[in-house]
Formats: structure tokens, C-alpha cells, sequence
């Protein structure tokens, strides 16, 4: 689903850099790890997940402007020290992150990308897995959700042939985790009994 462009989201960016982090200077304040959502839409699993676990800190990824500048609205409005915002795209974030500093990395009902040839930019695509495998601490876990039954059967592929170990795998998500959230997307798939498919792999 496409946002529509709201052009207020533009000045909005500019004029709140106070919820915006620029990935050299991860971590912050007083946190030594923290938790990404890559593509982090328009921010409720930032702000829920940042409220729920106020002593962890999230950060949340977003490329497209709307998006970003709605989830910055909701931070300026909700002030949380641990919830910070990047706005920029996951492949310029990943590569600027240093190795084994990252707790979890959430991909939460990414772009599913369903023609074939665009299939290398699905963020669970083999050179994105090996990055996030780089990033997370030992330990550390990629956590993924998905309405897309295409997209979930080549993640499980993609997960076959990775470093990861697989935790869970769920075909319908029906109870919401204790450490984890619903996103807009996920509210509205659920009340119109959509599956949600998740997974979970520990590095």
C-alpha cells in the first residue's frame, strides 16, 4: 500500500531534527545497543515498542518522505528518549552501522516487491541477510512479519541458505508477542482477517 505524498511532511522534516538521528551518530545518550525497524512506516511500532520498553532504545528507518514525516510528528508529539528517527534508505543505513551492534531488527510488512526481477530488493534478499547478520550481536534477532504469503515463502528460503538459526516460524500470528507491537498495516489486516505470517532467527 502507497502513501500518498503529503507535501507538509517536508518543512516538518527540517524543522524537527530534534527527533531525527543520522546513523554515525548511533548508538545515543545513554544507550550502548539498540533495536531497528527497517522501513518503519508511518512510526506506531516505533512509538509503541519505545513506550512499552522505555529502559531499551529503537530506532526507526523510513526513506519515503510522508512516512517519515508522519512518524516524526507522532515522536515530537509522544516525546520519547529512546525513540529516535533515520531518514534515509536501509542500504545507506546498513552499511554505515559497525559490526555486532545491533540487539533486533524488526521488518515489519515490507514492500514485497512481486515481480521477479525486482526480487533482489525484498529486504530479506541474501545480500540484506548477510548484512544484518554483520550488524546484530551474538545473539541478537531479525524478526520479520509479513502479510504477503509470496514474500514469506522466499524469506523462508532466503532463511534456509543464511547464518541465521531459526527461533519460530508462525503462519498465522493471532497473539501479539509480549515484546512486540502492531504497525497501522497490522491493525487493518487483522480486522479483515488477513494471516499475518512472522518469523524469528537468532544469529
Amino acid at each position: 500500500m502507497r502513501t500518498k505524498f503529503k507535501a507538509w511532511t517536508v518543512p516538518y522534516l527540517e524543522e524537527h531534527q530534534e527527533v531525527l538521528i543520522k546513523v554515525e551518530e548511533l548508538p545515543f545518550v545513554s544507550f550502548a545497543s539498540y533495536s531497528l525497524e527497517i522501513g518503519s512506516g508511518k512510526g506506531q511500532f516505533l512509538i509503541d515498542m519505545a513506550t512499552k520498553f522505555p529502559h531499551l532504545c529503537f530506532i526507526g528507518v523510513e526513506r519515503n518522505t510522508t512516512c517519515a514525516g508522519i512518524t516524526a510528528k507522532k515522536l515530537v508529539e509522544n516525546p520519547l528518549n529512546n525513540a529516535k528517527l533515520i531518514y534515509d534508505n536501509a542500504d545507506e543505513v546498513l552499511m554505515n552501522i559497525q559490526d555486532n551492534k545491533v540487539d533486533n531488527i524488526f521488518l515489519n510488512f515490507s514492500d514485497p516487491w512481486p515481480k521477479k526481477r525486482h526480487w533482489k530488493r525484498r529486504l530479506s534478499a541474501p545480500q540484506y541477510l548477510e548484512s544484518y547478520y554483520r550488524i546484530l550481536k551474538k545473539g541478537g534477532r531479525l524478526i520479520i512479519k509479513t502479510d504477503n504469503p509470496a514474500l514469506f515463502e522466499f524469506t523462508k528460503e532466503m532463511m534456509e541458505n543464511s547464518k541465521f538459526k531459526l527461533i519460530s516460524i508462525t503462519d498465522d500470528y493471532q497473539e501479539i508477542e509480549e515484546f512486540d507491537a502492531m504497525t497501522e498495516y497490522e491493525k487493518s489486516f487483522r480486522d479483515q482477517g488477513v494471516a499475518i505470517h512472522r518469523l524469528v532467527m537468532e544469529k
